[in-house]
């Protein structure tokens, strides 16, 4: 079978199963004789032409890839600087837009006569994009000549390559003097760094990976995990871990930190304040938070450990728990949304925000004492979960995945969270990106005893911990990013450098 894509470069794979055994054969067809191209004092001349020809080729290795080979000339009077792209990408299956870890390509500096020398980048096609930066701010001086040679091959993997049948690509090389705004999908961006969390990897010792019952540490994570049991869903959960310092984004005007992923392809973020003159995310302490406030006003019920609650002295726990009643700390943040947030709301997903008042011990009802299910969870076997138990603690501002008692797509972590980046009940932790030397709230109840209400709370010295809900302590609200979306090339998650959704 042979199909013909009539663009610049162009590769198209065919597939052959033959005795249980997947074999590659690429078919190129030239449709361009042009050699040379001209951007403003750049001459770009392809020593191969704009096409690769890849013929006949299996599934192999790098010494049997396609080659491309170009040189950039500066041809006016001054120094310049350009940039290298991938440009007009097209990877396509069935007519359908696909993606590839299989396809691989990699970038060389070259000398006149083409010898390869060291290696730029390289890189696969495992994101949907139309564009890839090959190289940056390249200084060329007048009438110099810069030679380089790309390749591009399918890599065997030792096993069936199924997901390779009937490929499509088609690229061509482009210099230019104005940086392209790039755009890739968040999620692409940062997936390449996850690892497992349950078995053993490079901040991680113990075979059976994470312990949350110890704090993060370069021994007990640091970086971006996948959570196991999630691996192969459609959307795999992965996140931070640790002292990570590349999971800054800026959006709404405002920096935020990735805390994970979610189960629909979300992304999610914790508010860490404004960004500097120079746009950079470096806000601190008290900074990082939108102010302070008591979790609820009152404590003296066990409706109070609720983001919404119901009738203090009731004689049941549905009308306790009613979520009839806003919090303190509700009111500060949908006052904050509403004057900072409204405009990007069509960007956010509506996510459940567990405000977990499943009980371990007790009734839950009036002035019993009563033990809520992160007690047992977080205190005593320290064992977090993402799991929301009672619908009617799923906060969502629509009824279709959870209570649809949300005003806003906006709320706040949950203790099990604070567990999962690296906090663990009275252990002290200042070496871990949700520290900011201050103490705020997190959404989890703990109990009602002593005749007062406790929510969980992060501590100044970095431990997960519980207290008052009606002492004032900081704000520091989260949103998720709907599935998809994208953020500029150039951003790598610094603070510096953060992230910035298109």
């Amino acid at each position: 079978m042979k199909k013909t894509i009539y663009i610049s470069l162009m590769i198209i794979a065919t597939v052959f199963v033959v005795g249980g055994l997947s074999y590659a054969y690429f078919t190129a067809i030239a449709t361009s004789d042009e050699q040379v191209t001209e951007s403003g004092t750049l001459r770009l001349t392809y020593l191969t032409g704009q096409d690769i020809t890849l013929e006949n080729v299996f599934p192999s290795n790098e010494e049997n890839a396609g080659i491309h080979q170009f040189a950039i000339e500066n041809t006016g009077t001054l120094e310049a600087i350009y940039y290298l792209y991938l440009d007009d990408i097209i990877l396509q299956k069935n007519k359908e837009v696909v993606q590839s870890e299989n396809l691989k390509w990699k970038l060389y500096k070259a000398d006149e006569g083409y010898a390869q020398r060291e290696e730029i980048i390289s890189g696969t096609f495992n994101e949907k994009v139309t564009t890839i930066e090959l190289d940056t701010e390249i200084i060329i001086q007048p009438k110099e000549k810069q030679y380089y040679i790309l390749k591009v091959w399918l890599q065997e993997t030792g096993k069936e390559q199924n997901e390779d049948q009937g490929l499509e690509f088609g690229a061509k090389v482009e210099a230019t003097t104005e940086r392209k705004a790039i755009s890739r999908r968040l999620v692409d961006v940062i997936k390449k760094e996850a690892v497992m969390d349950n078995i053993a990897s490079t901040y991680v010792t113990s075979p059976t990976g994470i312990d949350f019952s110890q704090i993060s540490s370069d021994t007990n994570g640091k970086g971006l995990y996948i959570l196991h049991g999630t691996e192969n869903d459609e959307y795999p959960i992965m996140y931070y871990r640790g002292a990570v310092v590349n999971n800054n984004v800026k959006f709404a005007n405002f920096c935020w930190k990735i805390v994970r992923t979610t189960d629909t392809g979300g992304i999610k973020l914790i508010y860490n304040g404004a960004p500097d003159e120079q746009g950079q995310c470096t806000a601190t302490e008290s900074s990082t938070m939108i102010g302070n406030s008591a979790f609820n006003t009152n404590s003296s019920d066990n409706t109070h450990v609720g983001y919404m609650y119901g009738t203090a002295g009731s004689s049941s726990y549905s009308e306790t728990h009613k979520n009839t009643n806003n919090s303190a700390i509700k009111v500060v943040i949908d006052e904050w949304y509403s004057q900072n947030m409204i405009e990007y709301t069509n960007e956010l997903e509506d996510i459940v925000w567990c405000n977990d008042r499943s009980i371990s011990s007790g009734s839950g009802i009036g002035i019993i004492e009563t033990y809520y299910g992160a007690y047992n969870r977080l205190i005593a076997n320290k064992m977090p979960t993402l799991e929301c138990v009672n619908e009617n603690d799923r906060f969502t501002v629509s009824e279709e995945n959870g209570n649809g008692a949300l005003t806003y797509p906006m709320a706040l972590l949950s203790g099990d969270e604070v567990v999962y980046a690296g906090g663990v009940y009275g252990m002290k932790n200042t070496d871990y990106y949700l520290w900011n030397n201050q103490y705020w709230w997190a959404m989890t109840p703990d109990r009602f005893g002593r005749s007062v209400a406790d929510e969980f709370l992060i501590y100044a010295e970095g431990y997960s911990g519980t207290n008052m809900v009606h002492l004032s302590y900081g704000v520091r609200p989260a949103i998720s990013l709907k599935e998809g979306i994208k953020v500029i090339y150039g951003g790598d998650g610094t603070k510096e450098n953060p992230y910035v959704v298109e």
